[in-house]
This record gives C-alpha cells, structure tokens and sequence, in this order.
C-alpha cells in the first residue's frame, strides 16, 4: 500500500527539504534524458546503419543491444526506487 503524502514541510527543516527535492528534480530529469536519448539512438543505429548487423558467438549485435535497452532503463528504475526509500526511511544520503 503506497504511503500518503506528508505535509509541506515548515520550520528551520524547509531549507533541506528543498534542498531534497531540487535533488530528485536533477537525478530524475537527468535520467529520463539518458533513458530517451540511449533509447532512441537504438531504432535510429537499427535503421540507418550497419553497426548493429554483426553477430558475435551466434547473437546478433541488434538483438543484445534490444535487450540493454529494455533492461537498463528497469535496472535505473529500481536503483532509483531503493535510493529513494533510503531516504524516505530518514538513513544517510
């Protein structure tokens, strides 16, 4: 069950937890930037060049690289979620 939210935050703690939250803004943008660019340099390397046409020990390079680009961004995702529960449960940032 998700947590409710928390209340804004007053008192001589605004400070840090604005701090927190520009923070997130920066991991979370930053990531959704790699996450599209990586994701869409994958169709774009697929279609238009042959870099992804070669075949090592029987896999083709198009195929492992189809799978980074569903794996990678899962990985980020829960990565993020675990630090973000860190944070949450008030351990060290």
């Amino acid at each position: 069950m998700p947590r409710p939210p928390e209340p804004p935050p007053t008192g001589p703690d605004t400070a840090e937890h604005d701090a927190v939250i520009q923070r997130h803004k920066r991991v979370v943008l930053g990531a959704a930037a790699v996450t599209i660019v990586v994701f869409m340099a994958f169709p774009i390397l697929a279609s238009f060049t042959g870099v992804l046409g070669s075949v090592a020990g029987g896999v083709g390079a198009g195929y492992a690289a189809g799978l980074a680009v569903i794996l990678l961004p899962l990985a980020g995702a829960v990565a993020y979620r675990r630090w973000t529960s860190r944070i949450e449960d008030g351990e060290r940032r």
